[in-house]
């Protein structure tokens, strides 16, 4: 026989799980915040298929409340006043929310440090807390800010869940991250959500979220960043994500269609955003950056990205980096290994623009894209350091590159593009460099040039193409 000793703590554990109660609604309560109410640290409140009209707070308690999935359980805050669901006591990672449908929230009153008092949080509020939100679907909330989500200093999880349809006066359609807010937002969904600013995410205040593998779908913003808007000292990580079809409309000094970064504003200072791995398509901007828009301290590193079919009604129909001489405040993002593919400008720079700024675009492909007053490709406007190496520029617009630049070498300007899927890299060459992008995007990866067969997915079949064309790319 085997005696087992057990520590302190892990006595302690056992009694937690031991003594945890499973709370059902409706069935031993009536209301899933009676049952909240009547919780204790560790329980579980299950509630079954339903509208439930009322608004929820955890109240600081580490407990799981989860609904029935697949939209079947319905908290509903239709002709009530506030957040439907509130974490506002410090709630941590013990406190889970699960599987609901979260529709038609107010929000309660926030200090914005810009515009003051305001309400924010229409679907959820976390406040100063890090709780889990995990397949949740979060639509048709209404207030000023973060009409599906606010998220006031605070680093809750989510994961697996949708947006859509929120809307905002003001920032974040969708999620309106601020104050040193650092969420993490994985395999979400952003479709059809609306503000001011931000269609889809604000990010702002020093407000460094992750997000990842998500997916920003025709959102709209009336100024800047139809999918996401990132200001005032904010740095989100953005990996393996996707902007489809995002807007901005109606300010015709607007930027970025999918993604924007504005440096300035209240707090200042500069913003350092990472983007790996995205895809840009089909957005549109009424200004500059149809796909990403870059302005004012904006030093965006952006790599491994494509951008295709985007367009804009002034400059940057791919992406635009501007900047302002006096005061100084130049926009120097970076971009790598990137594809720049049939996007439009009405003004310079199809592919990408620069202004005032000194960008570097290292191994790239830029190719037909068109602008209606020159640099189809690139255009460089009083932005003679920027750098340019190793980058491939084909069947753009003329004069494909406008302005000047520091040339690194290896760039290559060709009138018409040779037709080569397995060329990922674009260098006119299928060989160790496209074999090594296919193998470091290997698995799902709609749209990215890795995908050589279209199929959603960079595998076996896509390797098998690389090894057939192996060599000078005909």
């Amino acid at each position: 026989m085997r005696i087992v000793q057990l520590s302190g703590a892990a006595v302690l554990c056992v009694a937690s799980m031991a003594t945890a109660d499973i709370l059902t609604v409706p069935g031993d309560f009536p209301t899933i915040q009676s049952a909240i109410d009547a919780s204790s640290s560790g329980d579980h409140v299950m509630v079954s298929p339903g509208i439930f009209n009322e608004l929820i707070d955890f109240s600081g308690k580490a407990i799981t409340v989860e609904g029935a999935g697949s939209g079947a359980s319905v908290i509903d805050g239709a002709g009530l006043s506030g957040p439907v669901v509130r974490f506002a006591s410090e709630e941590g990672s013990g406190s889970v929310l699960a599987n609901f449908r979260v529709s038609h929230g107010s929000g309660e009153v926030v200090n914005d440090p810009v515009f003051g008092n305001v309400k924010c949080g229409g679907g959820i509020l976390v406040r100063s807390g890090s709780p889990i939100i995990h397949d949740c679907v979060i639509e048709s909330n209404d207030t000023w800010g973060g009409a599906g989500m606010c998220n006031l200093s605070a680093s809750p999880t989510v994961s697996d869940c949708t947006f859509q349809n929120n809307v905002s006066e003001g920032h974040g359609g969708g999620i309106y991250n601020l104050n040193g807010s650092e969420p993490l937002i994985e395999r979400c969904s952003f479709e059809s959500n609306t503000a001011s600013w931000g269609g889809g995410i604000t990010n702002t205040i020093g407000s460094d979220a992750t997000i990842t593998a998500c997916d920003f779908i025709a959102n709209t913003t009336v100024n800047v960043g139809g999918g996401m808007f990132n200001r005032s000292y904010s740095s989100p990580i953005v990996t393996n994500c996707n902007f489809f079809g995002n807007i901005q409309t109606n300010n015709p000094l607007g930027s970025g269609g999918g993604m924007c970064t504005y440096g300035a504003g209240t707090g200042g200072g500069p913003c350092y955003p990472v983007v790996t791995g995205c895809v840009f398509e089909g957005n549109t901007v009424n200004g500059d950056g149809g796909g990403m828009a870059n302005a004012y301290y904006s030093y965006t590193t952006i790599s491994n990205c494509i951008f295709r079919s985007n367009s804009s009604g002034r400059d940057g129909g791919g992406v635009a980096a501007v900047g302002e001489n006096e005061p100084d405040a130049p926009s120097n993002v970076e971009v790598f290994n990137c594809v720049f593919e049939s996007n439009s400008a009405t003004g310079r720079g199809g592919g990408f623009f620069t202004r005032r700024s000194e960008p570097s675009l290292m191994n790239c492909t830029i190719r037909d894209n068109s602008a209606g007053d020159g640099g189809g490709g690139v255009y460089f406007f009083e932005s003679g350091d920027s750098t340019m190496g190793d980058t491939a520029l084909c069947g753009n617009s003329t004069v494909q590159i406008g302005g000047s630049y520091v040339d690194l070498g290896g760039n290559t300007v060709d009138d018409e593009c040779q037709d080569c899927v397995a060329d990922i890299t674009g260098d006119g060459t299928v060989g160790v460099d496209d074999m090594l992008n296919l193998i470091a995007n290997f698995g799902p990866c709609g749209g990215c040039a890795a995908d050589v067969n279209g199929d959603g997915v960079v595998g076996v079949d896509d390797i098998l193409i690389v090894l057939s064309a192996w060599g000078d790319c005909a």
